[in-house]
């Protein structure tokens, strides 16, 4: 089970020219639930790491889900930059929730070097992007099958607060209508 006090957020390469090409149906969803999910890391204490994906090509990463825990990489996968590596090994924590662009490139090799090197990966399905829905589709089915834990910001918000009378519940709940 998710614990909060063993967890590490990922945001990965939530940037600016990336975020622009993403199909406008419902990227501003997606984007919403990431900050969700932000934010109840910030609420819990649950540390965040972040990488963008070479920023002078891509940008910076979007206002509502930037950090100061911000790792540059030019590899695919956020493990393969040994800082991003170094920056999970220093939080000692085993458990990730895994969110961001594109699925079925970044996100999906960042998910198979972790689940790898032996963390247990959640991936946040409505909290992930890819320009096309076969791509989206597939990077899911790709990490499911490499054994990362598929849910939804909702479940997973709840998940981590356990109990309505959380002080966090209320707004939560908002958050998510």
């Amino acid at each position: 089970m998710l614990q909060p006090e063993s967890a590490t957020l990922l945001l990965i390469d939530w940037q600016t020219r990336l975020f622009d090409v993403m199909p406008t149906l419902f990227r501003n969803k997606i984007r919403s639930n990431a900050e969700n999910l932000l934010w109840i890391a910030q609420m819990l204490e649950i540390p965040t790491v972040q990488s963008e994906q070479y920023p002078r090509g891509l940008g910076p990463s979007l206002s509502g889900l930037n950090t100061s825990d911000l790792v540059e990489k030019t590899s695919f996968s956020a493990m393969a930059t040994p800082e991003f590596a170094a920056a999970l090994q220093e939080i000692e924590r085993k458990q990730i929730i895994l969110t961001g662009m594109e699925t079925h490139i970044c996100v999906a090799q960042t998910c198979r070097d972790l689940l790898g090197a032996g963390y247990d990966v959640w991936v946040v399905a409505d909290a992930v992007l890819s320009r096309r829905s076969l791509d989206w589709r597939l990077g899911i089915e790709s990490m499911r099958l490499a054994g990362a834990s598929i849910t939804t910001t909702e479940a997973l918000l709840f998940s981590l607060l356990r109990d309505a009378n959380n002080p966090y519940f209320k707004e939560a709940s908002r958050r998510i209508r």
